[in-house]
């Protein structure tokens, strides 16, 4: 089937998103997952703007880089060749699905899909079909209650560096409860 693709969205892809990119690339790679790939865009996208510079001292504070990021904005295009994509905020999520309403199965605010993947197993077999495997689960276990602000990320830009170290603990959190069953297959 392929790579697996995994979209992380925010407003202008120079903060929160390029956070959470990093991070789970940074855990794919040291959980040793394959075939799952990684990227970020804006739902405003600063084009070819680098990494906030509060973001980038978060993440290297964490001992994790940012590989060199710059902002894009989110196309329809790229929308249509995730597999999954995570919002930093629910209304990141409304804006894709007014564009795409397609997506609507394959698209969660990550603090929702947090929550769905870590309460779920997934199966055995390479890292690509479990996450495919968590998305259906996920979209399964969906409901349409409107959970407008409860699952955002709040957004530190512009603000102080303290901002920016407790958005990217709580985005590391989130990202380590979604990896758990992406580098784990469940054991008969």
């Amino acid at each position: 089937m392929g790579d697996f693709r995994i979209v992380v969205v925010c407003t202008a892809n120079i903060c929160r998103s390029p956070m959470a990119e990093a991070m789970l690339r940074h855990g794919l790679r040291a959980g040793g997952a394959d075939g799952v790939v990684v990227e970020s865009a804006g739902v405003y996208g600063h084009e070819g703007s680098p990494i906030a510079p509060g973001s980038a001292a978060a993440l290297r504070a964490l001992g994790i880089e940012d590989d060199g990021h710059r902002g894009r904005l989110l196309t329809p295009a790229i929308v249509a060749a995730a597999d999954l994509v995570l919002t930093m905020e629910e209304g990141h999520r409304q804006a894709i699905l007014t564009g795409s309403p397609e997506a609507r199965d394959r698209t969660f605010a990550l603090r929702e899909f947090a929550r769905s993947a870590g309460g779920a197993a997934a199966p055995s077999g390479d890292a690509a079909a479990r996450a495919r495997a968590l998305v259906r689960s996920a979209a399964r276990r969906r409901t349409d209650l409107p959970w407008v602000g409860v699952d955002d990320v709040p957004d530190p830009y512009g603000g102080p560096s303290e901002g920016y170290h407790a958005c990217a603990a709580l985005i590391l959190r989130e990202v380590g409860t979604l990896l758990r069953p992406l580098l784990s297959p469940t054991r008969s």
